[in-house]
């Protein structure tokens, strides 16, 4: 009896320390996410006077974390204007996928494939690996996006949520055109990619 409490004991003692440790895992990847889609926000408000007309623009974009309880349901298409992005995830978390960039918006694509991804919570980590063989790393976060629109903060028109894959990125970027290399450099873009 005693042996059979003291195996018990240890029995749940492990699984206790892995569901601890799988917790800390978790909550370490949903800080970096939660970090990751404040970075993505943004609010914009310009106002020019002309005469007697004034036009007034406001934009509030603001990034909430999508966490899902099955990785598999980040499976599928993510894209938007100069990028796009094939995503397959197992239900392990394990991602890979192909895809293109433009970050130039020159009509010049980059093509890629996703390696070593994984998908932890709602953060997506990887490197891209381009045709000309170059590499980044990519950290993106899922996120529920939600942008609102008016003359200023107490004057919305639209408010529209979109759900898709958000990340930051920035220069040098390496785009093989036709066998010729251009690099880019000083710069950062807050790219969305919509899930179609």
């Amino acid at each position: 009896m005693l042996r059979i409490f003291i195996l018990l004991v240890v029995v749940v003692v492990i699984g206790f320390a892995g569901g601890v440790r799988a917790q800390v895992a978790e909550q370490a990847g949903g800080e970096r996410a939660r970090e990751l889609a404040a970075a993505l926000d943004k609010e914009k408000y310009k106002k020019k006077d002309k005469g007697s007309v004034s036009v007034e623009l406001y934009i509030d974009i603001r990034n909430e974390v999508a966490a899902k309880s099955d990785p598999g349901g980040y499976s599928g298409a993510y894209e938007s204007e100069g990028y796009r992005l094939d995503l397959r995830v197992s239900l392990s978390g394990e991602a890979a996928g192909s895809g293109y960039d433009s970050p130039a918006l020159d009509g010049r694509f980059v093509k890629f494939e996703l390696r070593d991804g994984r998908v932890a919570g709602a953060l997506l980590t990887g490197i891209k690996v381009y045709e000309s063989g170059d590499k980044r790393k990519l950290e993106a976060v899922f996120v529920n996006r939600t942008v609102a629109m008016g003359k200023n903060k107490d004057n919305i028109d639209s408010r529209e949520t979109a759900f898709g894959l958000g990340f930051l990125e920035g220069g040098p970027v390496i785009a093989d055109h036709m066998g010729s290399s251009n690099r880019m450099a000083g710069w950062t873009n807050r790219v969305f990619l919509e899930r179609q």
